[in-house]
């Protein structure tokens, strides 16, 4: 049987990816624009398990965003940050109309859409 703990770690982080999926929806269609990371980190975040933080700047510094990245394990989160160095690029999402609202997706990050 699984203490308590972990059935609060688990249920967070399905409600962190539910949100953040929700957030992506229709995402492949907005613009695509590179940016800056301006840092990162690991949050071991009391309830739903840990989060990598990442905070980014686009459009020449004028907006900025923050992803956060839930993860089940500690190690994953610190992982997660470490690949965004400060001063790095990061290719954003960014909401047509909207262009305070954004998302850094990993596919994109992995695909390297920006040259």
């Amino acid at each position: 049987m699984l203490s308590g703990w972990y059935v609060d770690i688990f249920v967070g982080y399905l409600i962190r990816i539910l949100i953040r999926t929700v957030k992506a929806r229709g995402s492949d269609r907005w613009a695509v624009e590179k940016g800056m990371v301006t840092g990162s980190r690991s949050d071991p975040a009391p309830y739903g398990g840990p989060v990598a933080e990442v905070t980014y700047t686009y459009e020449g510094e004028y907006f900025s965003g923050m992803q956060r990245e839930p993860c089940i394990l500690r190690g994953s989160a610190e992982e997660y940050a470490a690949r965004f160095r400060e001063g790095s690029d990061i290719i954003a999402r960014v909401k047509p109309g909207e262009p305070e609202v954004s998302i850094v997706r990993q596919r994109d990050q992995a695909i390297g859409i920006l040259t």
